[in-house]
């Protein structure tokens, strides 16, 4: 019995290992060949590990020998897949379970639509990854529709009640089709927020960013709607995917921000496309007393919105970790911070910061981790 709880935490050490590895790449803005050698590598070693624990399990449990007569690399190796799975990995763990909501919520409503179901046949989209999209459990079409309601010691009075609606994410690639999108927007269109904001990841390929206009196109919102791109958009046309949402009316602020009045209040918007686009914005000389309203393709870039006293910041990227294993929750979460900050809402003072699931993927999967759309409703402190 011991033997086989040596092995077990030999494996969960190895995939905790490597898994890191593979998170932490995905959040550099490395692209080159020797970044993805790594990655492929680190996979195998995934695959691999438990085949070459299991020969050293089967060496003591059915030949007579220790672990300790194994050749002294591989002994430090499981050493420290050792301390990896029964430390690091379980207090990880306990760690995530003792997650609690900030207290800046006062409500989390839920709303589960199959937008397959509500259309004349499953838009499964064409290509290699459709045969993802059809397999047995997958959640991809069952999307999220999401209320939040927060309540912001920083907000002015007049926005009590000042709705935004966060879309990441879309990864328009053929799979999900068109019309999977489109009814989605369709569904955010019919109570258009105050403000949009939309935090990348729009386009995979050059072809399917001219679905952004007949897709985007379809929403509505009341005072002003922003945008940044994400790692995706940057091996794509930026220049042609700007164009196109310019032309509907959304104002880029990538490695940058503005000033608005809102209902007679300051606003400032503030975008950051790092590691993979421009340089972090400066905000040193923005108006003290504005509302900072942060939007990021990662929610990598934390210090930086603490830093500069951002007061909501809004990412994605993340996905959730598309597959999420009961208890465990996922274990790919392309993040400099790995699972730390995954999805959902953290409050790292002075700067609250929602990570969203978003609603499309590279690989069409997703496993107890909806696709999803947020729409944030803000209230002032002095609402309880």
């Amino acid at each position: 019995m011991f033997s086989v709880l040596l092995f077990v935490g030999a494996v969960v050490g190895n995939t905790a290992l490597w898994a890191f590895v593979i998170n932490y790449l995905y959040g550099t803005r490395y692209r080159a060949w020797w970044v993805t050698a790594i990655r492929y590598f680190a996979q195998g070693m995934i695959a691999v590990g438990p085949v070459v624990f299991l020969a050293g399990w089967g060496r003591e449990l059915w030949i007579g020998q220790s672990w300790l007569d194994l050749p002294p690399t591989l002994l430090i190796y499981l050493a420290v897949c050792w301390f990896l799975g029964f430390v690091v990995f379980p207090l990880a763990t306990v760690q995530r379970w003792r997650y609690r909501i900030p207290e800046v919520q006062l409500s989390n409503h839920t709303q589960v639509v199959d937008i397959a179901a509500e259309l004349d046949s499953p838009p499964y989209g064409i290509g290699v990854n459709a045969l993802l999209a059809r397999l047995p459990g997958n959640q991809i079409f069952d999307v999220e529709f999401t209320e939040r309601v927060l309540r912001l010691p920083s907000l002015p009075e007049a926005w009590d009640g000042l709705t935004l609606m966060h879309l990441t994410d879309l990864h328009l690639a053929g799979v999900p089709d068109r019309a999977f999108y489109e009814r989605v927007m369709d569904r955010c269109a019919a109570e258009p927020p105050d403000l949009l904001v939309i935090t990348g990841d729009l386009a995979d390929t050059d072809d399917h960013i001219r679905w952004l206009i007949p897709v985007l196109g379809r929403l509505r919102w009341k005072e002003a709607a922003f945008a940044v791109l994400g790692n995706h958009d940057a091996l794509t046309d930026v220049p042609r995917i700007n164009r196109r949402l310019e032309r509907l009316g959304i104002d880029l602020v990538g490695s940058r921000w503005i000033e608005r009045t809102l209902r007679g209040c300051c606003l400032i918007v503030a975008g950051n496309e790092c590691p993979w686009l421009g340089t972090e914005p400066d905000l040193s000389d923005c108006p003290p007393d504005g509302f900072r309203l942060g939007l990021a393709h990662s929610p990598d870039v934390l210090p930086w919105a603490r830093r500069h006293r951002i007061d909501l910041l809004l990412a994605g990227h993340n996905h959730g970790g598309q597959i999420r294993l009961p208890a465990l929750g996922p274990i790919l979460v392309p993040s400099r911070y790995s699972r730390r900050y995954d999805y959902g809402l953290f409050h790292e003072p002075p700067t609250i910061m929602f990570v969203g699931r978003g609603l499309g993927g590279t690989y069409p999967l997703r496993y107890n981790c909806r696709p999803e759309v947020t729409r944030i409703v803000l209230r002032t402190a002095a609402v309880s």
